[in-house]
Protein backbone atom coordinates (compact mmCIF):
# COMPACT_ATOMS: atom_id res chain seq x y z
CA UNK A 1 0.00 0.00 0.00
CA UNK A 2 1.63 3.17 -0.98
CA UNK A 3 2.17 6.01 1.82
CA UNK A 4 0.06 9.30 1.64
CA UNK A 5 3.12 11.16 0.48
CA UNK A 6 3.99 8.78 -2.25
CA UNK A 7 0.40 8.96 -3.54
CA UNK A 8 1.24 12.71 -3.83
CA UNK A 9 4.36 12.37 -5.84
CA UNK A 10 2.45 10.29 -8.34
CA UNK A 11 -0.66 13.04 -8.41
CA UNK A 12 1.34 15.72 -8.73
CA UNK A 13 3.18 13.90 -11.91
CA UNK A 14 -0.11 13.26 -13.43
CA UNK A 15 -1.30 16.71 -13.21
CA UNK A 16 1.66 18.35 -14.72
CA UNK A 17 1.18 15.80 -17.86
CA UNK A 18 -2.52 17.28 -17.72
CA UNK A 19 -1.68 20.90 -17.90
CA UNK A 20 0.54 19.72 -20.60
CA UNK A 21 -1.80 18.16 -22.54
CA UNK A 22 -4.11 21.48 -21.95
CA UNK A 23 -1.95 23.41 -23.02
CA UNK A 24 -0.53 21.18 -26.59
CA UNK A 25 -4.37 21.25 -26.72
CA UNK A 26 -4.54 24.55 -27.21
CA UNK A 27 -6.39 24.84 -24.08
CA UNK A 28 -3.91 26.39 -21.42
CA UNK A 29 -5.72 26.28 -17.77
CA UNK A 30 -4.33 27.42 -14.51
CA UNK A 31 -4.45 25.64 -10.74
CA UNK A 32 -7.52 27.15 -9.13
CA UNK A 33 -7.42 25.10 -5.96
CA UNK A 34 -5.37 21.60 -4.87
CA UNK A 35 -4.76 21.66 -1.42
CA UNK A 36 -7.99 22.36 1.40
CA UNK A 37 -8.06 22.64 4.90
CA UNK A 38 -10.88 20.93 6.59
CA UNK A 39 -11.62 24.32 7.65
CA UNK A 40 -12.23 25.43 3.85
CA UNK A 41 -13.78 22.24 2.85
CA UNK A 42 -16.47 23.42 5.54
CA UNK A 43 -16.94 26.49 4.06
CA UNK A 44 -17.37 25.77 1.13
CA UNK A 45 -20.00 22.56 2.11
CA UNK A 46 -21.84 24.95 3.86
CA UNK A 47 -22.31 27.46 1.06
CA UNK A 48 -23.01 25.00 -1.34
CA UNK A 49 -20.14 24.30 -3.63
CA UNK A 50 -19.11 21.07 -2.57
CA UNK A 51 -20.98 18.32 -1.09
CA UNK A 52 -19.11 16.50 1.21
CA UNK A 53 -16.69 16.55 4.02
CA UNK A 54 -14.38 13.73 2.68
CA UNK A 55 -12.99 15.37 -0.27
CA UNK A 56 -9.63 14.15 -1.80
CA UNK A 57 -8.48 18.16 -1.77
CA UNK A 58 -7.85 17.89 1.82
CA UNK A 59 -5.00 15.08 1.33
CA UNK A 60 -4.20 16.54 -1.49
CA UNK A 61 -5.29 14.30 -3.80
CA UNK A 62 -7.45 16.67 -5.98
CA UNK A 63 -7.23 19.48 -8.28
CA UNK A 64 -9.57 22.09 -9.84
CA UNK A 65 -8.65 23.80 -13.05
CA UNK A 66 -9.57 26.93 -14.52
CA UNK A 67 -8.74 27.55 -18.66
CA UNK A 68 -6.99 30.66 -18.80
CA UNK A 69 -9.07 31.95 -22.09
CA UNK A 70 -11.93 32.57 -18.98
CA UNK A 71 -10.00 34.04 -16.52
CA UNK A 72 -8.69 36.71 -19.59
CA UNK A 73 -12.11 37.49 -20.98
CA UNK A 74 -15.27 38.46 -18.73
CA UNK A 75 -13.70 36.34 -15.96
CA UNK A 76 -16.64 34.43 -15.91
CA UNK A 77 -16.23 30.61 -15.19
CA UNK A 78 -17.37 27.93 -17.94
CA UNK A 79 -17.59 25.10 -15.80
CA UNK A 80 -19.95 22.62 -17.98
CA UNK A 81 -18.24 19.35 -18.71
CA UNK A 82 -18.62 19.80 -22.67
CA UNK A 83 -15.93 22.19 -21.69
CA UNK A 84 -13.50 19.95 -20.26
CA UNK A 85 -14.22 16.72 -21.55
CA UNK A 86 -11.12 16.21 -23.27
CA UNK A 87 -8.81 16.90 -20.37
CA UNK A 88 -11.51 14.24 -18.49
CA UNK A 89 -10.65 11.44 -20.91
CA UNK A 90 -7.15 12.47 -20.95
CA UNK A 91 -6.99 12.22 -17.70
CA UNK A 92 -9.04 8.93 -16.93
CA UNK A 93 -6.80 7.34 -19.35
CA UNK A 94 -3.56 8.16 -17.68
CA UNK A 95 -4.96 5.66 -14.50
CA UNK A 96 -7.85 3.96 -15.06
CA UNK A 97 -8.22 4.75 -11.06
CA UNK A 98 -8.64 8.61 -11.81
CA UNK A 99 -11.55 10.32 -11.57
CA UNK A 100 -12.83 12.96 -13.65
CA UNK A 101 -15.65 15.40 -11.59
CA UNK A 102 -17.60 15.70 -15.18
CA UNK A 103 -19.06 12.38 -15.04
CA UNK A 104 -20.42 12.41 -11.87
CA UNK A 105 -24.15 12.02 -11.59
CA UNK A 106 -25.91 13.98 -10.61
CA UNK A 107 -23.61 16.68 -8.72
CA UNK A 108 -21.11 17.29 -11.82
CA UNK A 109 -17.81 19.03 -11.27
CA UNK A 110 -16.20 19.31 -14.44
CA UNK A 111 -12.86 20.95 -13.92
CA UNK A 112 -12.32 18.73 -10.97
CA UNK A 113 -10.23 15.52 -11.02
CA UNK A 114 -8.58 13.56 -7.96
CA UNK A 115 -6.42 10.82 -7.98
CA UNK A 116 -7.94 7.49 -7.49
CA UNK A 117 -4.47 4.75 -7.26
Amino acid sequence: MKSLRAKQAVFANYVAQLISKATELGTPVVVLEWYRTEERQKYLVSIGRSKTMNSKHILGLAVDLCFLADLQDDGAMNWTADKYRHLGLFWENLDPNNKWGGSWSPFVDAPHFEYGG
